[in-house]
Parts: C-alpha cells; structure tokens; sequence
C-alpha cells in the first residue's frame, strides 16, 4: 500500500503585477488612451509629480497620487473614465475628416467642463494636514501630517502663525515598510497587507512610518479624508544594514542609518553636525569623505566662479564653488594639488608628491580608474591623454605606456 503526506500550505488570491514603463505602455495603447508621441511625456509627468515611484523597473503609487486620483474621480467622473481620451481621439478624428464642427465640439465640451470645474472649486476636499499627537522640538506645538510631491513629513502647527512666530519646523518620515519581499515568496504583499495595523476610526489598513528609533507613526490609509493615527514605541532601525555602529569622523558620535530621495546613508545624531555617509551598494558605509579645498586661482570656464576639490566615490575632482547653478567639473592636476598639499587631507599627500609631468615632460593629470577602483596619473597634451599612465604601488609612481585597444 502507497502512503501519501499531506502537506498544508497557505496562498492568498495575487493582485495583477504591478506595471513597468513597457506594460504601461501596452495597457495605454489598448485602450485607445494618448498617442506614441505621447507615451515618453505621460511616463516623465506621472514621475516629476510625484505619483508613483519606479523601483526596480515598477511602478508603485504614492500618497499624493491616490489623494489626486480620489478627488478628480468624485469631481470629474467624464473626464476620469478610461474612454473619455478615446472618445476625443475619435471626435476630433471626426473634425479632421470634415464630418463634425469643430466649434460645436469645443463648445459641447466646455459648457459641461466649466459647470464642474466651479463645482469643484466649492465642493473638492482639501489636502488638508492629519494633526498628530508629537510636539515640535522647535516649539513645542503639535506636530501635523503633511502630504507633497516629495511624500509625507511632519510640519509644526505653528507654520500657520504670522510670518514673525511662525515655525518652521519639520520632520522627516521614513517608509515603515523598508524590508523588501522574501524572494521566491509569492505571498509577501498579501501577508504585508495583511500584518497592518486597522484604523481605530474607521478600520482600513494603516502605513506606517519611523519617525526615530523609537517611535513609529501608524497613519490611515484613507488619510486626509480620515485623521485616524496610531503612535507605536518599541525599538527600530532601518533594515539594510547590519554591520558594526558606524563613529562619525567629525565629532565622534554614533551615526543612524536614514532614507532619503537618494537612498539610504548614515546621519550624525549629533544636533551640531550635519556630516552624512552614503550607504554602497555592497552594504558597507561609504568611506570618510575629506573636507572641500578652495583653488580659487582656477577659474571655471562656465561660469564665473571658481573650484574646488572635492572627494567623491570615484576619487578627486575639481567642482564649480557655484554648484548646483554650475555644474562643470573636470580632474585636476597634479600641480594643482602640489599647491595646495598643506589644505589637504593626508591621506591625498601621495597625489600632492606624484610627478608632476609624464617621461615626455607632458603635465600629468589626476584620473580615477574604474575598473582598478583606484586612483592613477595620465599625460595630456592639447587637452588629450598621451601613452603615458602612472600607478601608485609599493610607496612610489610607477610609469608604463597604456596597452592599444584591439
């Protein structure tokens, strides 16, 4: 006789896969919505406003574009409907073959678009702040949540004060939902949804966010139409990073690890110091970044400021003191450095010491190569490398004619 095991498992009905800039693309032209002139502009708007996120090449949709997509459905249910585009194409279709007026189309049109747009200037909803139960650091009033383009944050009450006691204050929030789906697990959204704290007001799932390592602000989903809010203590952190605490190089105080438009990096606790380290992609802090030097001899090309050399994740570069209204940068030389060896950081004397010039008394520039991940020397002559390249190894410069490319 066989025996057979029974094994339990647990599955949720999937939601349709979120759209990438492809499958938007596909579901636009199925339904008859733009033309392929209008494709690329649709996909960049949607992006700059704040709507939805690409993440790993899909589309999620933000706070502010449900609170957009909600108020332009209940106040323009035409114009909101899927056909309403594909309709037009086909009324004006209509006009370019001669078979419709096309003032009485434009006239039919904006006698019922104006009579809405009025409407919904006395009826729409605000975007109007959930108030929450944190008091500003600055100033002690209640805190409130805010919704913007660039997402959600806490804004002091008294912003709404006259310009002389107004503050000002703010704190950022940072996404509750940090750890990514478990691959291979094909439930991870449903069992997500399903973890959420309900709304004590109204019961819909609640988004969470971190305010700091020990508070976490639960905010209804169907805010600001509902102000329900839930503050949740315990112990938090990004997740992303296991390693050692990270000592600010500045001040020497313990670093925490955030989120921001750029990604994630690590910001000093230390109220007096702003110093900031990014998180690499291989999950290691970035290494310390060594303070600006002014060159003001060197004039920009561009503009009328001067640089100044900075260090960056690929080496040393001379950067526009005018940044970000001039953005021109190019590598310096090592004279340039020499100048200025007393200003820099030591762990740059072995550029300010390199020679100055290739074996053809050619002036030698500062590269950053990639592939090496290291710092290197080249000619130049007329504003192009020479044969010439220099690596640091074994406490001296060393010089060798670059290899031809076959």
């Amino acid at each position: 006789m066989v025996s057979k095991n029974i094994e339990p498992a647990q599955h949720f009905t999937k939601p349709p896969p979120r759209y990438t800039e492809a499958g938007l693309v596909k579901e636009l032209e199925k339904r008859g919505i733009g033309r392929p002139s209008t494709y690329a502009s649709i996909i960049s708007t949607i992006q700059q406003r704040g709507y939805v996120e690409l993440i790993k090449k899909r589309f999620y949709a933000q706070k502010i574009g449900d609170i957009v997509t909600q108020r332009l459905v209940n106040n323009f249910t035409d114009l909101m409907d899927y056909d309403f585009t594909a309709q037009m194409e086909q009324q004006l279709d209509e006009i370019a073959e001669g078979d419709a007026e096309w003032r009485n189309t434009l006239n039919e049109f904006y006698a019922d678009f104006t009579s809405k747009l009025d409407q919904a200037d006395k009826e729409m909803q605000d975007n109007a702040p959930v108030p929450v139960d944190i008091e500003c650091p600055a100033c002690g009033l209640p805190m409130q949540l805010r919704t913007a383009r660039t997402g959600s944050f806490l804004s002091c009450s008294g912003y709404n004060k006259p310009p002389k006691e107004r503050c000002k204050e703010t704190i950022n929030l940072i996404p509750g939902e940090e750890a990514e789906p478990v691959p291979g697990d094909e439930d991870a959204e449903a069992k997500e949804l399903l973890s959420k704290k309900r709304c004590p007001e109204c019961g819909t799932a609640m988004d969470s966010w971190l305010i700091d390592e020990k508070r976490r602000l639960w905010v209804c989903g169907n805010s600001p139409d509902c102000p329900g809010t839930v503050i949740e203590s315990g112990q938090f952190r990004i997740k992303g990073y296991d390693g050692p605490i990270v000592e600010c190089d500045k001040c020497g105080a313990d670093m925490q690890l955030k989120t921001g438009r750029f990604g994630k990096f690590f910001a000093c606790t230390s109220p007096d110091c702003k110093n900031t380290r990014k998180l690499m992609r291989n999950g290691q802090p970035a290494p310390p970044k060594a303070d600006p030097v002014p060159m003001p001899e060197l004039k920009c090309e561009k503009s009328d400021g001067y640089f100044i050399l900075r260090d960056g994740l690929a080496g040393v570069f001379l950067a526009s003191n005018k940044f970000p209204r001039s953005r021109e940068t190019k590598s310096p030389m090592v004279e340039d450095l020499a100048r200025h060896r007393d200003e820099l950081d030591p762990k740059f004397h072995y550029l300010a010491d390199a020679p100055q010039t290739d074996p053809d008394g050619n002036p030698a520039v500062i590269k950053w190569k990639r592939k090496e991940k290291r710092q290197a020397l080249a000619g130049l002559k007329d504003g192009k490398a020479t044969k010439w390249q220099a690596f640091y190894e074994n406490g001296e410069w060393t010089w060798e004619t670059m290899k031809k490319k076959k």
